[in-house]
């Protein structure tokens, strides 16, 4: 019994690096740029996750997972399924980006065209956000990843650092992305977005150490602190509601615009992956009995998985009924013969 967990951590894992070979897969079949944009978007995984444990070391994961550094590589690789899906939804719904903005050389037509390209990396960050409000409180009673702050500070034991993090960490890498597809557009080179990852890392800390100086002085090593957990601010959770409520009303204000004209279809499978994620950690939740003693962290995941399957439920009606009439299709085909 005690190989039990170390077997079902590897299966986890494989299941993760299927999952991201078929999305690579597809990735390529769509464009070789989109293709670096998953890739990058992993180092993006890799290297935020890294960058957040040697900077604020206020998580770490355990023996079970592959490790490459102190990063779970299965992490990163889903870091990099959950912001290209995001990204993936925003474009299938024509949310304004850098791309369908007209660009001007002006110094405030520049900054004006940087604003009215926002809602896009704004609705990513909120995409992304739906999944991590309904896994983490369940992940670190499950093991998956340790934080140091106790199960009764924060969101039941997940600080709120880390869904400002979500945030930006969507936010960021979509932000630069979307860039390197407009300068892509005027015909310029898709090698910047090699540099994606550092930049988006860059923003990242900009916008999260105010924050995590005022949750938690004793996750910054150049602040004086106490006992491990004993500086915890809970108050910072009226900052990290403030900010979601901005990106929440600007995402809801450029989804009731009428026009919109989608860039891309949906990635079926990108989507497949975000359901898979929202289903997983439902049944882990009543399975492992923490839907009982906590009935709130049960409620927020099926609000969360509501709310995901609102979003996407045109092109989920449309694929079923795609299937259905090419299943239907075969079976008369082969009938006649």
């Amino acid at each position: 019994m005690v190989n039990q967990p170390a077997l079902l951590y590897g299966f986890l894992q494989i299941g993760v690096v299927i999952t991201f070979g078929v999305a690579a897969a597809r990735a390529w079949r769509h464009s070789r740029p989109r293709l670096v944009e998953l890739i990058t978007a992993f180092l993006f995984g890799l290297l935020l996750e890294q960058g957040d444990i040697f900077l604020f070391g206020t998580y770490r994961y355990n023996e079970n997972w592959i490790l490459l550094g102190d990063v779970a590589v299965a992490i990163a690789l889903a870091w990099a399924m959950i912001i290209v899906g995001a990204m993936n939804i925003s474009d299938a719904l024509g949310l304004p980006d850098a791309t369908t903005v007209i660009w001007t050389s002006e110094s405030f037509g520049t900054l004006r065209w940087l604003v009215r390209g926002l809602p896009a990396p704004l609705a990513d960050a909120v995409w992304a956000i739906l999944l991590d409000l309904a896994l983490d409180a369940v992940a670190i009673r499950l093991g998956l990843w340790t934080w140091t702050i106790r199960l009764n500070q924060g969101w039941f034991g997940v600080p709120w650092g880390n869904f400002f993090a979500w945030l930006f960490v969507a936010f960021w890498f979509s932000f630069f992305t979307r860039l390197v597809r407009a300068n892509r557009a005027k015909g310029g080179s898709n090698t910047w977005q090699w540099l994606v990852p550092l930049f988006s890392f860059i923003g990242l800390i900009v916008t999260l150490v105010p924050f995590v100086a005022l949750e938690n002085d004793a996750a910054l090593s150049f602040m004086p602190h106490n006992t491990l957990g004993a500086d915890y601010h809970e108050q910072v959770w009226v900052l990290f509601g403030l900010t979601l409520s901005v990106f929440v009303t600007i995402t809801v204000f450029s989804l009731w615009r009428r026009r919109r004209i989608p860039r891309e279809q949906p990635d079926e499978w990108l989507l497949v992956i975000r359901l898979g994620i929202h289903l997983l950690f439902l049944f882990a939740l009543i399975m492992t009995g923490i839907a009982f003693d906590l009935p709130i962290l049960l409620i927020v995941a099926l609000a969360m998985f509501g709310i995901e399957l609102v979003l996407i439920r045109s092109w989920i009606l449309n694929f079923i009924s795609t299937t259905r009439g090419i299943l239907v299709q075969a079976i008369e085909s082969r009938s006649n013969t």
